[in-house]
C-alpha cells in the first residue's frame, strides 16, 4: 500500500476550496485539517469538505497536526510568515499560493526557511498543469511558430494578482529563461488595494530575456468594458515567432502561421489543483522535481518587482533587481505617485466575511 500524506489548509477562503478539492481528487493524500480565525469560515469549510480536525490558530495546527503537506492559502502579505512557519516545524512539502511574496526580501527569506529545513516549497501557479498550456508549451519547443521573438500578455485587477499567472506562463512556454534588463510604466490616480496589498490602476512593461527574446505586460489599460476587444482576453499571452503565432487562452488556444489559417485547438482538460497535489507527492517521493517549485517563481516576482523598480529609478533596470522591498509602497508614500482620488478600497473587499 502506498503511503498516505496528511494535507492541512491555512485560510479557509475562495481559493481554499480549489486546494481541498485538489487534494481530495488526488492519490495518497488525506485533506485532514484546517486553520482561520474566523469561526464561521473555518466551521463551513470543514464541514464542506468533511474535515475533521479544525483549528482556529494556524500556529497550532502545524505543531499538532502531524501533516506533511499544507496550503498556505491566506491573503498576500501573510504568504511570506506562514510560509515560513510551516518551513521552521519541517513540513515536509508547502504550498504557497500565488504571488509568492509581496517582495524580494520576502521570497527569499522563504526559499532560506526551505532550505534550512528541507521542506519542499512550491507556489501555487497551476496554470502550469493546464492540459492547453502543455500542449501550447509543446509547439513552441517543437518550433512551430519558428523561433520566437515576442509574447505579448494582458492582464487585469492588478500586476501580483493577474500578472503573476502571466508572466509565470510565458516563462513556462520558453523553460524557465533568465531576464536580462525590465522598463515599466506605472499609473495609480487611486487608493487601490487587492487583498491587503497595494496596486496600481494601470501599467505597461517590456522586457528582455538573455536569449533576446521580448516579453510585453498590459495590465488595465482598456478604461472600461466597452473598450474592450473580445479578440484580446485579458488573462492570456501570445507567441510570435518568426514562422507563426500562438495565442494562449486558460483552457485552449489558437496556433496559425504568418499567412495561413489560424486553428483553434481545445485539449482534453485536467483538473490542475489536483496535478499540482499529486505533483508534490511525487517531490516528496523524489520521483520528480515539482514544476511550481519556489526557485521558479522567484523569478516572476522579480520581474514584477522590476517593473515597479524601473518607475522609482526612471529607467530601465538591467537584472538582477537589487530592491528587496515593494518599490510601489515607497513611490505611493514618498508622493511620487499621489493619489489624485482620495479613499482607499480594496478591489477583493467582497471577499471580506463580516466580524
Amino acid at each position: 500500500m502506498s503511503q498516505q500524506y496528511r494535507a492541512g489548509i491555512i485560510g479557509c477562503g475562495s481559493i481554499a476550496a480549489a486546494h481541498a478539492r485538489g487534494y481530495q481528487g488526488a492519490a495518497d493524500i488525506e485533506l485532514v485539517a484546517a486553520a482561520d480565525v474566523h469561526p464561521g469560515a473555518l466551521s463551513e469549510f470543514a464541514e464542506k469538505f468533511d474535515i475533521p480536525e479544525r483549528y482556529a490558530d494556524y500556529e497550532t495546527m502545524l505543531d499538532e497536526a502531524k501533516l506533511d503537506i499544507v496550503s498556505v492559502c491566506l491573503w498576500h502579505p501573510l504568504h511570506a510568515p506562514v510560509t515560513i512557519a510551516a518551513a521552521r516545524r519541517g513540513i515536509p512539502g508547502i504550498i504557497c499560493e500565488k504571488p509568492m511574496a509581496t517582495n524580494l526580501a520576502e521570497a527569499d527569506a522563504m526559499l532560506a526557511a526551505a532550505e534550512a529545513s528541507g521542506s519542499k516549497l512550491a507556489i501555487g501557479h497551476q496554470r502550469r498543469f493546464l492540459s492547453a498550456w502543455n500542449a501550447a508549451r509543446n509547439h513552441v519547443r517543437s518550433g512551430d511558430v519558428g523561433e520566437p521573438l515576442m509574447l505579448w500578455g494582458r492582464i487585469r485587477d492588478g500586476l501580483l494578482n493577474w500578472g503573476t499567472h502571466v508572466i509565470d506562463g510565458m516563462r513556462y512556454l520558453l523553460d524557465d529563461p533568465p531576464a536580462a534588463w525590465i522598463v515599466g510604466q506605472v499609473e495609480r490616480r487611486t487608493d487601490r488595494y487587492e487583498r491587503s496589498t497595494r496596486i496600481e490602476d494601470r501599467a505597461a512593461a517590456l522586457w528582455s530575456w538573455e536569449s533576446g527574446v521580448r516579453g510585453l505586460l498590459e495590465a488595465d489599460l482598456e478604461l472600461d468594458p466597452e473598450q474592450r476587444n473580445p479578440a484580446v482576453t485579458a488573462g492570456g499571452f501570445t507567441v510570435f515567432g518568426i514562422d507563426g503565432t500562438l495565442d494562449l487562452k486558460e483552457r485552449y488556444y489558437t496556433l496559425g502561421g504568418r499567412t495561413g489559417p489560424r486553428n483553434r485547438i481545445e485539449p482534453e482538460p485536467v483538473e490542475p489543483h489536483v496535478a499540482q497535489a499529486e505533483e508534490m507527492v511525487a517531490w516528496l517521493r523524489d520521483e520528480r522535481p515539482h514544476r511550481c517549485r519556489a526557485e521558479l517563481a522567484r523569478p516572476t516576482l522579480e520581474l514584477l518587482m522590476g517593473i515597479y523598480e524601473s518607475v522609482r529609478q526612471r529607467g530601465r533596470i538591467v537584472l538582477p533587481v537589487t530592491a528587496t522591498d515593494l518599490p510601489l509602497d515607497d513611490l505611493a508614500l514618498s508622493g511620487r505617485l499621489p493619489v489624485e482620488t482620495p479613499g482607499a478600497y480594496d478591489i477583493r473587499d467582497f471577499l471580506r466575511r463580516p466580524d
